[in-house]
């Protein structure tokens, strides 16, 4: 749990934000929570795939919550993985829907699942309902990210998993904080139903990065 403190050599510090980090790790230790804040960019998971954070139900009694604390996103990537953790923790019924991201990984790794597309959707409102929390918790905790503009990119996290469909690909995943492409999704949270399909605006600047 001491890696936790490394997080201050790279954040204002700020009393709300130590206060946040205070909250992290006794909310982990509360739940038996590993947690694994490293010293990169990325964290490779499986076959070459790299992401910033994740949170894992290892069983309904013990997880685990790693972020890269080097990686320019991972003040908002921390509180996303902690909004994560409180939707297990809080047995929510949401969260049932996370055993689908076991299923979506292998069709990543290239296995044959049946109805991913399906799975790919209740994914998005499992992400859905974690960022609107999120949201809560960078008010609650009074951190310093803009609302705004971490909703415009958690838009554009949730519209990725569309793309994702077809690309079946997700190291490029990172290319969804361009600029030019978070700026064209909205900065307020939308009714499910935007979600089902992404506008082509936004579907056309996917294609035109090559994500």
């Amino acid at each position: 749990m001491e890696q936790l403190y490394v997080v201050n050599k790279h954040m204002s510090r700020t009393s709300s934000q130590n206060i946040f980090l205070q909250t992290v790790k006794d909310k982990c230790e509360e739940h038996n929570v590993k947690l694994i804040l490293k010293k990169s960019s990325k964290i490779k998971i499986y076959n070459k795939t790299y992401i910033g954070g994740y949170f894992s139900d290892i069983s309904k009694k013990e997880g685990e919550l790693a972020c890269a604390i080097k990686s320019p996103e991972y003040k908002s990537l921390l509180v996303h993985e902690f909004s994560h953790l409180e939707q297990w923790s809080e047995r929510s019924h949401i969260w049932s829907i996370s055993k689908y991201a076991y299923d979506i990984d292998s069709w990543l790794a290239g296995e044959s699942i049946r109805n991913i597309d399906f799975k790919i959707d209740q994914i998005k409102l499992l992400e859905l309902d974690c960022e609107k929390r999120t949201v809560k918790n960078i008010k609650k905790y009074e951190l310093k990210i803009d609302i705004p503009t971490y909703i415009q990119k958690a838009n554009c996290y949730i519209l990725f998993h569309n793309h994702l469909k077809e690309t079946r690909r997700w190291n490029k995943s990172h290319l969804i904080y361009s600029k030019e492409l978070w700026k064209l999704c909205p900065n307020k949270f939308m009714p499910e139903s935007y979600y089902a399909k992404t506008p082509k605006k936004i579907y056309k600047k996917f294609i035109e990065i090559g994500i």
